[in-house]
Formats: C-alpha cells, sequence, structure tokens
C-alpha cells in the first residue's frame, strides 16, 4: 500500500515561466522572421525536414508550458491503474425457441 502524504504538492511556477518565456521567444522569432523561414523552408530537398522539425520543438515547448501551466492552476489528470477486466460467463436459463417450418403458400 502506498503512503499518504500530508505535504501539498509543490507547484511548477519556476519552470512553467521559464517554459512561457521560450515559447514565447520561439513564436517571436518564428514570426518575425517570416522571409527566412518561408525561404529555407520552401527550397525541398532535405530542406523538407525543417518545418517538421520546427513544429515538433515548438509543440514540445508550447506543450511542457501548458502541462505546467495547468499544473500551477491546480488542474491534473486522474491516473487510474489500468488492470484487464475478466469476463463473465453469462448463463442463460431461458428455453431457446424451437425454429417453426415456414407456411406453404
Amino acid at each position: 500500500m502506498g503512503k499518504i502524504s500530508s505535504k501539498p504538492k509543490k507547484k511548477p511556477i519556476g519552470k512553467m515561466v521559464i517554459f512561457g518565456i521560450c515559447s514565447a521567444v520561439t513564436y517571436g522569432a518564428l514570426l518575425m522572421n517570416q522571409g527566412l523561414v518561408t525561404a529555407y523552408f520552401t527550397r525541398g530537398a532535405l530542406y523538407a525536414l525543417l518545418p517538421i522539425a520546427t513544429a515538433f520543438a515548438i509543440s514540445y515547448v508550447h506543450g511542457h508550458f501548458t502541462g505546467y501551466f495547468w499544473s500551477v492552476l491546480g488542474i491534473e489528470a486522474t491516473r487510474k491503474a489500468l488492470r484487464a477486466k475478466s469476463e463473465e460467463i453469462r448463463t442463460y436459463d431461458r428455453e431457446r425457441p424451437k425454429p417453426q417450418p415456414r407456411p406453404r403458400v
């Protein structure tokens, strides 16, 4: 059995601020350099990987900021243990109707 701690969970305010600033900086850098970004992203060949890498980087930073933001507000996801439920074998105690012959027309 796990112990129940009476200490309140420390809120990650510092991490939220750091990732918030990083998120604002990455969005700002992307928007302030649209010409350069467009020039490189539209070259083709291996440069086609740049938009994907940029999207992953921005998503990573912004996702962490958002997660810490909700934690600071006290909103947490519920954690449930995944267990395989055993299937119950159902037995029916009723008589099944017997098939009736079709009437001839």
